[in-house]
């Protein structure tokens, strides 16, 4: 029995970030993060353009100092311990490769650095060239190689360190789309390989949905949420992530609620109304206000005849398997994502039906999430 409460005793997280500050000069560019992450995760940072996610990463890797907060790794404490210390790899944006190394030198480097006897420095390039496919390469110097195979590289030079903490830069940013898609799931097999615990940062939301296990969700130094990847896309905490997550993104519209013996009701400012048929309880005192009411754009579909709600087609694009409508609701540009091949025509005027069985609802003044339609 003692054995067995030994299995299923909780393993201590592999990394800990507590109420980290980051300053540049009188600039606070994270503002009290916290994160926690289990060993064998994929916790993916993610958000736009300066909102701190690569500071994050840097902190994390030693590579920036902090102003204030704490950050352990495998169990200690390593907020004042040099890079070289912290037992982790890190692969960057822009492969940071030795031009005048081979392949397999590259690779090879930092077990050099480390002393590790030649006979296993080897077999290691091996393994891991072989996993990565990359083994007919190994004599070739980065110049020789495409993108896609340079990263490759620089991942294998992460693989052989075996770090407790893997750290990814946004490695496919400087891909193009059809390499990054292959190296994104290239990635994610290696993930579920190796059950390596892996912190990677991008902007890219798809990137985010289709590899975390979680995503920390950031915006001007602050964490906006935490959570899988279905609770952020279903339950977005708040407006910035409604609007920042999927693609195309949450449409947002401002309603006024009506509750009544019939149901609820949300009526909108260009006379379309949405029935309600299970609101969540939450929205019990919230009758006659007005709210923020977030459809997601595969919620829309083309209606019979005059129901559902009446809108002017403003842009039609077709992707081949997905046809997307841009038009105005409630007073807002709204996306809906119908069939591929779906015909409209220009100028014409069409209903759309509206399915609020996944609604979320949303302060208008503080942009939290309300809760969501109930099921």
């Amino acid at each position: 029995m003692a054995a067995l409460a030994e299995k299923l005793e909780p393993q201590p997280p592999v990394l800990e970030v507590t109420n980290l500050v980051k300053r540049f000069g009188a600039v606070e560019v994270l503002k009290d993060i916290s994160v926690s992450m289990a060993a064998g995760e994929f916790l993916v940072l993610v958000g736009p353009s300066g909102c701190g996610k690569s500071t994050l990463l840097n902190c994390i890797a030693g590579l920036d100092t902090t102003s204030g907060g704490r950050i352990v790794i495998g169990g200690r404490d390593v907020t004042e311990v040099p890079p070289r210390d912290r037992d982790i790899a890190m692969v960057f944006q822009s492969y940071a490769l030795y031009p005048t190394m081979t392949v397999a030198e590259n690779i090879a480097f930092g077990m050099k650095v480390r002393n590790v006897p030649k006979p296993l420095q080897a077999e290691k390039v091996r393994d891991v060239s072989n996993l990565l496919q990359i083994s007919h390469l190994l004599g070739r110097k980065p110049g020789a190689l495409s993108g896609g195979q340079r990263q490759r590289v620089a991942m294998g030079r992460a693989l052989v360190r075996e770090p407790v903490l893997f750290l990814f830069d946004e490695p496919l940013s400087n891909l193009d789309a059809k390499l990054r898609v292959e190296l994104r799931g290239e990635i994610k097999r290696l993930h579920e390989r190796l059950g390596a615990s892996i912190v990677y940062v991008t902007h890219d939301q798809i990137e985010a949905m289709t590899l975390g296990t979680r995503i920390v969700v950031l915006n001007q130094g602050l964490v906006q949420q935490i959570g899988t990847p279905e609770e952020v896309f279903d339950q977005p905490a708040n407006l910035f992530v409604a609007d920042f997550m999927g693609s195309p993104p949450m449409n947002l519209v401002p309603a006024t609620l009506t509750l009544g013996p019939d149901g609820a009701l949300l009526t909108l400012s260009d006379g379309n109304r949405l029935p309600l048929a299970n609101p969540p309880a939450t929205l019990a005192s919230r009758h006659g206000t007005e709210l923020v009411v977030g459809l997601r754009p595969e919620a829309f579909a083309l209606a019979a005849g005059t129901e559902g709600v009446k809108v002017s087609p403003q842009l039609v694009e077709s992707s081949g398997s997905d046809t997307f409508l841009t038009t105005e609701l409630g007073g807002k540009v709204i996306t809906a994502r119908l069939p591929g091949r779906t015909r409209i025509a220009p100028r014409s005027e069409l209903h759309l039906a509206v399915d609020t069985t996944h609604a979320c609802f949303f302060d208008p003044a503080t942009g939290k999430n309300l809760g969501r339609t109930a099921t």
